[in-house]
């Protein structure tokens, strides 16, 4: 017997009850935002702060060890959790930790440590060790085993994982079916095979049921593997079975697939015949019903070749199965037929009678029932014709079970009284009881339960007399069955307990199957669901074992019905589908229908209508064959109500209509009446008001001639919600009265408190509040007399409702609260959602957003709970919400994590309104955070989400959210358009609040545009209709605009009245941000009229409030300004703290990690701004010691931004760490020359010389700029950033004079303008650079760090400082006169001298004590920045002097004094590679090859002169260049990370700080629309800016990111490069430029190269080749980079033809001074390592003399054979000297370590490239020739100089001369 589920309750509840239930309305509230900034700590610490060293965290681990050794696991847990804060992903402590807590008996902890430790370390066994322990202590046996399987897939070979795979396994409710095979693998010795455990346990878990775990297991064995073909096709096969049944058909079929194809590899005829027979039931379930045929075909012939009779007939039982599923019923058919003739052949007559009933089947398929009885007619025939009354009687049974399915019970029990009369005919009294059996089934199914208990019983008497025990049981089966169908559930379990004994007694395992059955549905009709499951799993487990498929299927119906009850949905929907899918498989309609019906109401009653729909339809189109109108209309009526829950209204009046035609014809009053309530329900949801209104009085005319009062009630309230909809309230008002009185009729108090509901929400919309709180209070009060807690809480949620719609909030609060009580006791998770999200809500009404987040996060726990629509959507709101919440908190990265959640749900759910406020938060998240590009795309969604819904009121927010960020990302005409729509519509709906904020954004955007006469004119609107309306916020924010539209226009006096207004109206309001707002303009406006007093007054007060208010970015500008007027009214102490804090506040804000990098720019130049006024207020005070360190500051922090984005792991300090001067002077400590710094400063030069040891030696200042302009000392006001340059300032004069000077502007002349047009192409051209220049870098640059390095750039070359909010400029004296030294309006004096006199002269005391005797071998380092880059340092020289620059010091540039710190590169990820014969040390690119488009486009021509540098650079360096065709960006870009040192010989284009290389050869430029990525899809409302002139739309040049090598990809690299060389050629036309320069050196430096060679201008061939050659050979001798320039330098310039300056000069070295590992400075370093020993220095060498020797002479000996030493006898016989090793090394030998048993071994060389054997064996043997006293001497030496190896070169140079002059050669 089999149950049903319950149905789902109708919408208005008109099954059972007819009480209404109302949901809470929530409220959306718009919260005010405070911005809130996170900190965020570096460094590893333990939990308690303390920094742990090394020593100390292992001995934290050992102590926590020893503690659970000592079994004090506490302690352990307590200490490992320390260790943890140290070291957070060492998965060991966790793995220990999770071991500790199984100890102590947290298994959820242990649990949750196992899965860190995996994630940390997923090959690690232990860690799958420890999961797969906790999981079983948790009692989640099969989630245990897969544990233990997935590590034994990572190391099959552990042990430990087998072992606790198999007691976990024995000790999981699976260990009754284990044993016994366990115990044969054991015997068979394959109890330790990983393989052969893992499947046989996953097998295990699929017979279980635990499909999921049996797959992980499954698959892990096949991750073992295993070299048995067959062991795999079984799990192939068993993993088909585990996919099938979780629903994955895909994976299913693939595994049967590879089943299959093991079979075909064995040869295994009969699995392959298997294979193919499960293949085609797989296709056929899918409906692929080809495939089913095919493979059913080829089970066929493989049964027909293995003559299988068996095999043949299942396939032509399938196919005929597949060809009646497609309709083919003659195929059909013929297939069930040729089974018959099988059967005959076979002479099996009980399986031709059951292909007779498949042909019956088949019948039915057709609607021929005649034809199926005939079928089994004919089956009776054969019993007579057999003369068999027994088989006649069976045959007669059969057909009176026929005509029992097609519910015909007359009939049927006609042929059960045939089967009597013969039985009482034979006196057979057991045929008389099988008889008297299909008798009382017949009787029961038409309810005819008194004569079925007489059948029933006649059967149990006789079963008695026959003493036949089994039958006796099936009677009192059937009689418990009719007991409990009356009801007697006691009489029933003794009944169906008699029944369970004797089928234990008999060991009949079916009939206990049975037994335990029926009991089940006993206790579940008690309502004891936990009995009933015990009894339905005992069921289902035997009727599998006996295979019953007819009573599993009802088993698995009985089991989900029994689930459900209990809450276990999963379970639940996991039995129906069983129950459909074996009722289903056996043809079993009514099975079906029943199982159809189930699976609808389980997923209404869960709310997933949609799900529920199909199976309601499938059901309806059965039926036909059904004739169950009852059951028929049921099913209709919950299709209605399942598609009136999914909106489908339309859907929902057809079967509504449905459900009351066959209530109609069944003349069931109560049905009609029900489906009158629903159908006006769904008349009412599409809007027919009318129809709605007239069913509802069908319903009521029906409740009346019932006198039924529960739907009288119900009618009358339906009729008021009509009321309501239809916006008559108070008629609505009339028909509750109605509902009330009717209540107090019947003295229903459960109605009379629906009624209260009712009008309490009536009143509540009328705003007629004090009566909506008394109706709900009576509501309340009823509910409470009646301990109905669910209506308590009901009306709890309305109270509070009313108390929100007063606006008292802590009232509202209150209510919710006990709310949530109830619900918590009713253990219903939808009322405490909904109650966590309305307390949510009223907390964001309060304005505490921290405990709204409080309620939103369980709220959305509670919901995870629920399934359907309704909860999803839920889901989505609580994550608005929470995104709400953040945002008004400032954590805008949390809230957009949120919005996208809310986005994605309504989506899913296609709610627009929903989207709409998604897009909307997104868009507003990713403005605040700087990510305008992502917020534009939000934006512009969320219009057209505005426009889907059609509602005037969104399209004109939407347009002015979206014309407030074009306005901001500068797209002003776009902007306006937007802004102009949003007006419109504001004028067309005459809201005039609407109105005014478009009239502001557009006065906003003409403000930005400079057209400040219409700027005036929209901010004069708005505050017009501010003042119209009443609007006191509206009218101080256009105060405030006006207020600046005069500040820009320069009326400071009229500014000064409106801002003053501004701030009258933020005091009434006590409106603190706009106080704020108002005192920072007031200060500015007066800094600017000079009334520097009232200023700074204004400034302070602003600041206060930004304090109190936490605003940073607004304090720091604020203290920006303060400095400024502070300085500017005399107070220099007090402006040098303001503007410390305001650059140190600007650092903070800079380094928060959600801020986009374009904000940090905007954040980066004012700080740069007040970098530039520090240094001149430190200066004033004489501090010029703290100047220096600000200006290193203003150096280092882009360079910080890079790092802190490459770091990884532990760093020893923060690179953000403000630089002080005692680290400045530290870092100088180190060096071994001169220090010269340099800082331009908003037109003022600043010089420091430092010396190691000594400290500042000198300062010196100078101002640069032109006379100061009126307004320099101003603090501006603008929206976005820019720069005022200064073109022609002093620096930029001498430099162009001193290259006229030196003729080398000559070179650029041939790419001049010789004509007006050629000079505008010109001007194009550049425009199009700079365009380039912005689009590479933003979109390459990721952390700004180019972008930062040139801004600073530009800010250092203008003498005035940038328009921002405020800018920082020279001091304003007040007489206008300056006491420092101005420039000349021309030259007095030659431009170089000047620049002498400027740069080198003021320091020349310093420098002159210092250079000393020593000459150009002492170094200066000079600290360059901005222009300072193309000064040609090496060519200055004084009155005074004969000696050039370069000539008294070896000359190098750095970018900071930071940089010289050996601690500061971080990025140098490898080591430099050591010079071997096999790799190149270096890269050589020269001349790539341009296409023609390119070359024509962009003036890059041939460079024939690069090209032959390229050979000379590459012959001298030894390795292959790459040129022409070969010197493609890839393969340069591979070079570049694994060379030492790189010479590029190319076009370099300084404008776009790039390199011109090849274009790949398969880049393919049509293919290529843009030549720059982006990360965002650009809009159409910005593709329009792209002009003609854009370089993008040429098809034919292939795209710039192809052939350009750009800082930005140099930054992206990780370089071992020693030495960049960049090279300067006749043939180019591009012009070094200082940004160029700066851009190209930072970049290689920042990716880890150490120095860059630049050439500041083009140099004749001749004298090029010279150079390189010079350079390069002292490179390679072993000098320094700079000392090898100064040779250079040297070399040329005492050349005849080249000695002119322009020849030689201009070559400037930045970064680190280098050394290249050139065979002999490797040689020469080694062995300065060794003569740092004198005592055993000369032992030694004799030692490495004779191995050298000794491979010198294997080499000419031709012996090629390997030969070895150990590294231990060298080791002994040079006494321990350093050094040996990196000689050998240096000379060919192989070192190799310790392996396989043999020691540390010293390899011979075979070969002697580059005669380094040779040179190593001359330079020793020079060495040993020294008399003792010399060799002692020149060990002291090279202790004390640095340029040891160049010595001993020297040394060795002399003495092989003076051998030679000694033995002259014959």
């Amino acid at each position: 017997m089999e149950q049903q589920a319950p149905p789902p309750a109708p919408p208005g509840a008109a099954t059972g009850g007819w009480a209404r239930k109302r949901r809470q309305q929530r409220r959306d509230p718009e919260p005010p935002r405070i911005p809130l900034f996170g900190s965020k700590s570096f460094g590893g610490r333990s939990p308690d702060g303390t920094m742990l060293s090394k020593a100390e965290f292992v001995e934290k681990v050992r102590q926590s060890n020893q503690a659970c050794h000592d079994g004090d696991f506490h302690t352990a847990i307590m200490l490992y959790n320390e260790a943890l804060g140290v070291d957070p992903q060492n998965c060991i402590l966790y793995s220990n930790r999770s071991a500790a807590y199984m100890k102590i008996q947290q298994y959820d902890k242990a649990l949750d440590d196992a899965i860190k430790a995996r994630l940390l370390n997923p090959k690690w066994p232990k860690a799958y060790f420890r999961q797969g322990v906790a999981l079983q202590y948790l009692g989640r046996h099969a989630d245990a085993l897969a544990a233990f399987a997935s590590g034994l897939a990572q190391d099959p070979k552990s042990l430990q994982l087998l072992v606790g795979m198999v007691e976990a396994a024995m000790k999981s409710p699976m260990r009754e079916s284990l044993e016994p095979t366990y115990q044969q693998l054991q015997k068979m010795k394959l109890d330790k095979s990983p393989f052969v455990v893992v499947s046989v346990v996953g097998q295990e878990l699929l017979t279980a049921g635990h499909h999921g775990a049996s797959v992980v297991v499954l698959e892990a064995a096949l991750k073992i593997g295993t070299c048995s073909l067959k062991l795999r096709g079984s799990v192939f096969s068993a993993l088909s079975s585990a996919y099938w049944s979780l629903g994955n058909t895909e994976k299913s079929t693939g595994y049967m697939q590879q089943d299959l194809d093991v079979a075909k590899t064995l040869g295994d005829q009969t699995g392959e015949c298997r294979a193919h027979g499960n293949l085609g039931s797989a296709f056929f379930s899918k409906g692929n019903y080809r495939e089913a045929l095919t493979n059913h075909r080829h089970q066929l012939v493989l049964a027909m070749k293995l003559k299988d009779r068996e095999a043949a007939s299942s396939a032509l039982s399938s196919l005929g199965h597949v060809y009646t599923a497609i309709g083919d019923y003659p195929n059909a058919l013929a297939s069930h037929k040729q089974c018959v003739l099988l059967a005959k052949q076979s002479k099996d007559e009980l399986s031709e009678a059951r292909e007779l009933g498949n042909m019956g089947a088949v019948y039915i398929a057709m609607g021929d029932f005649e034809n199926a009885v005939q079928c089994h007619e004919q089956h009776l025939k054969i019993a007579k014709e057999l003369g068999n009354k027994r088989e006649e009687a069976r045959a007669y049974s059969n057909l009176g079970s026929a005509y029992h399915y097609r519910r015909n019970f007359d009939k049927a029990m006609s042929y059960h009284n045939y089967v009597l009369e013969l039985a009482q005919e034979l006196a057979e009294k057991a045929i008389e009881m099988r008889a008297y059996a299909g008798l009382g089934h017949a009787a029961r199914c038409m309810q005819d339960l008194e004569r079925a208990k007489q059948y029933h019983e006649e059967q149990l008497g006789i079963a008695e007399s026959l003493q036949d025990r089994a039958a006796e049981g099936r009677a009192s089966s059937n009689l418990g069955i009719i007991h409990q169908m009356k009801g007697d559930y006691d009489s029933a379990l003794k009944l169906h307990k008699t029944h369970l004994s004797i089928a234990q007694e008999l060991s009949d395992y079916g009939a206990q199957g049975r037994a335990y059955g029926n009991m089940g549905n006993a206790y579940n009709a008690l309502g004891l669901c936990d009995h009933a499951v015990k009894y339905h799993r005992q069921e289902l487990q035997i009727s599998m074992e006996v295979n019953d498929r007819a009573s599993q299927a009802s088993t698995h119906g009985n089991l989900a019905v029994a689930y459900q009850a209990l809450g276990a949905h999963d379970r639940a929907l996991q039995h129906y589908q069983n129950h459909l899918n074996i009722a289903r498989e056996l043809r079993d309609i009514q099975s079906e229908a029943r199982a159809l019906s189930n699976l609808g109401n389980f997923h209404c009653s869960r709310g997933e209508y949609a799900q529920a729909a199909p199976y309601y339809e499938q059901y309806l189109r059965l039926s036909p064959e059904l004739q169950d109108m009852e059951g028929e209309g049921k099913v209709c009526h919950n299709l209605g109500y399942a598609h009136y829950c999914l909106g489908n209204y339309e859907e929902a009046v057809k079967y509504y209509e449905q459900d009351l035609a066959l209530a109609k014809d069944l003349h069931d009053k109560l049905s009609q009446a029900k489906a009158y309530c629903n159908l006006g329900l769904a008349f009412k949801a599409l809007m027919d008001f009318s129809k709605a209104e007239e069913c509802q009085k069908y319903l009521l005319s029906l409740a009346q001639s019932l006198n039924n009062s529960q739907a009288k009630f119900r009618a009358l309230g339906n009729l008021g919600d009509i009321f309501v909809c239809k916006k008559d309230v108070n008629g609505a008002i009339k028909f509750y009265e109605q509902q009330l009185s009717l209540a107090h009729h019947v003295k229903d108090r459960r109605l009379e408190a629906s009624a209260y509901a009712a009008l309490g929400s009536a009143y509540k919309m009328i705003q007629k509040y004090d009566k909506a709180l008394g109706y709900h209070t009576q509501q309340l009060e009823v509910y409470q007399e009646l301990g109905d807690m669910p209506g308590e809480c009901r009306a709890h949620g309305h109270l509070a409702a009313v108390y929100m719609c007063l606006g008292k909030y802590t009232m509202a609060f209150k209510c919710y609260e006990e709310q949530l009580e109830l619900g918590q006791k009713l253990k219903d998770p939808s009322i405490e959602a909904q109650v966590y999200g309305n307390m949510g809500i009223t907390k964001m009404n309060m304005n505490v957003m921290e405990e709204a987040i409080g309620y939103f996060e369980p709220q959305l726990a509670m919901l995870q709970q629920l399934s359907g629509n309704e909860a999803v959507l839920d889901r989505g709101r609580a994550y608005g919400n929470l995104g709400d919440c953040y945002e008004a908190l400032g954590d805008y990265e949390e809230a957009i994590k949120y919005y996208e959640q809310y986005l994605s749900v309504a989506q899913s759910l296609n709610r627009m309104q929903d989207q709409a406020k998604a897009y909307r938060g997104l868009g507003n998240g990713h403005r605040a955070m700087g990510s305008l590009q992502q917020a534009l795309v939000c934006f512009e969604k969320r219009l057209v989400v505005a426009h889907e819904l059609g509602e005037a009121f969104n399209k004109a927010q939407a347009y002015g959210e979206l014309g407030s960020l074009h306005s901001q990302l500068g797209n002003y005409e776009q902007a306006i358009s937007c802004l102009e729509r949003q007006l419109n519509i504001a004028r067309e709906m005459k809201d005039r609040s609407l109105e005014s904020d478009a009239a502001c954004g557009l006065g906003g955007v003409y403000q930005l545009m400079g057209e400040y006469d219409t700027a005036l004119q929209y901010h004069q609107l708005d505050l017009q209709i501010a003042e119209e309306t009443n609007n006191p916020t509206s009218q101080g924010r256009a105060y405030g605009n006006l207020g600046l539209t005069y500040e820009s226009l320069g009326t400071y006096e009229r500014a000064v009245v409106y801002q003053e207004q501004h701030l009258s109206i933020a005091a009434q309001m006590n409106d603190l941000g706009a106080k704020t707002v108002s005192y920072s303009s007031l200060g500015r406006t007066h800094h600017a009229l000079q009334n520097y007093s009232q200023a700074v007054m204004y400034l302070q007060e602003g600041l206060r409030l930004a304090e109190q208010l936490g605003r940073r970015e607004d304090e720091a500008k604020i203290r920006h300004g303060l400095g400024l007027s502070l300085w500017a009214s005399g107070n220099l102490e007090e402006a040098q703290h303001q503007l410390y804090r305001a650059s140190a506040l600007f650092e903070t804000i800079r380094h928060e990690v959600q801020l986009s990098t374009d904000y940090k720019l905007s954040l980066f130049d004012l700080q740069t701004s007040s970098y530039q006024a520090l240094q001149q207020v430190l200066v004033s005070l004489g501090h010029h010691d703290e100047a220096l360190a600000v200006a290193e500051r203003g150096r280092t922090r882009a360079f910080a931004d890079l790092l802190v984005e490459r770091q990884t792991g532990q760093q020893d300090s923060d690179p953000y760490s403000p630089v002080t001067i005692d680290q400045v002077l530290e870092t100088v400590n180190g060096q071994r020359g001169l220090v010269l710094y340099y800082s331009l400063a908003a037109g003022y030069l600043y010089s420091w010389l430092l010396a190691p040891g000594a400290g500042i030696l000198k300062f010196h200042e100078y101002y640069l700029g032109d006379s100061m302009a009126e307004n320099a000392g101003d603090i501006h006001e603008a929206s976005s950033v820019g720069f005022q340059t200064v073109t022609n300032s002093a620096l930029e004069l001498y430099i162009s004079s001193v290259r006229e000077a030196l003729g080398v502007d000559s070179y650029y002349t041939r790419a001049c303008a010789s004509s007006e047009t050629e000079s505008e192409a010109g001007d194009i051209m550049d425009q199009q650079f700079e365009e380039m220049n912005n689009k590479l870098n933003s979109v390459t640059d990721p952390t700004g760090f180019l972008r930062m390095v040139s801004r600073n750039n530009l800010f250092n070359r203008s003498c005035q400082s940038m328009t921002s909010l405020f800018s920082s400029t020279m001091c304003p004296a007040k007489d206008g006169t300056s006491s420092l030294p101005r420039r000349q309006s021309t030259f007095s004096k030659p431009p170089l001298r000047a620049l002498y006199d400027l740069l080198i002269g003021p320091m020349e005391g310093g420098l002159m004590h210092s250079s000393g005797p020593v000459g150009r071998h002492r170094q200066l380092i000079l600290v360059l920045e901005g222009e300072l880059y193309l000064i040609p340092f090496a060519l200055l020289k004084g009155s005074s002097s004969n000696e050039y620059l370069y000539e008294r010091f070896s000359l190098i540039a750095v970018p900071s004094i930071q940089s010289l710190n050996p601690n500061s590169k971080p990025l140098l990820k490898k080591n430099a590679p050591a010079y071997s014969s096999s790799t190149s040390m270096a890269a050589v690119v020269g001349n790539p090859k341009l296409p023609a488009a390119v070359m024509d486009r962009w003036l890059w021509g041939p460079m024939p002169s690069a090209e032959e540098e390229a050979y000379l650079v590459s012959e001298l360096l030894g390795c292959q260049p790459l040129v022409g065709n070969v010197a493609t960006k890839e393969r340069v870009m591979s070079a570049l990370t694994q060379a030492e040192c790189v010479h590029f010989a190319t076009h370099v284009s300084w404008k776009l700080a790039a390199l011109v290389l090849t274009p790949n050869a398969d880049s393919n430029p049509a293919s290529s629309k843009s030549s720059f990525g982006n990360p965002y899809t650009i809009p159409e409302s910005l593709r329009m800016q792209d002009d003609a002139s854009d370089v993008e739309s040429i098809s034919d040049c292939p795209p710039l990111q192809e052939f350009l090598l750009t800082a930005a990809d140099v930054l992206d690299l990780r370089l071992p490069v020693k030495l960049v060389v960049l090279g300067s050629y006749q043939e180019s036309n591009s012009k070094v430029t200082a940004d160029g320069v700066v851009g190209l050196t930072r970049a290689f430096l920042a990716a880890g190269a150490q120095c860059v060679l630049v050439s500041l201008w083009p140099v004749p061939v001749a004298a090029s080749k010279m150079f390189v050659h010079a350079f390069y050979a002292s490179l390679l001798n072993g000098m320094k980079a700079s000392a090898a320039l100064g040779e250079a330098m040297k070399t040329v310039q005492s050349s005849k033809q080249f000695s002119h300056p322009s020849n030689w000069a201009g070559f400037m070295l930045i970064g680190s001074d280098v050394k290249l590992n050139s065979p002999s400075s490797l040689i020469g370093q080694a062995l300065t390592e060794i003569l740092q020993h004198p005592e055993r220095a000369r032992d030694a060498l004799r030692v490495l003399l004779h191995l050298v020797e000794k491979s010198l002479q294997r080499i000419q000996n031709g012996q090629h054979n390997s030969m070895y030493t150990s590294q231990q006898s060298v080791e002994n016989k040079v006494g321990g000297i350093p050094g040996w090793q990196a000689l050998l090394t240096a000379v060919g030998f192989r070192l190799d370590p310790p392996a396989s048993g043999l020691p540390a071994a010293v390899f011979f060389p075979t070969s002697d490239p580059g005669e380094r054997l040779q040179q190593c064996s001359t330079t020793i043997q020079s060495l040993l020739g020294l008399p003792n006293p010399a060799l002692q001497a020149l060990c002291k030496l090279i202790t004390a100089s640095e340029t040891g190896e160049q010595l001993i070169n020297r040394v060795s140079t002399v003495v092989t001369l003076q051998h030679h002059a000694s033995n002259p050669s014959s």
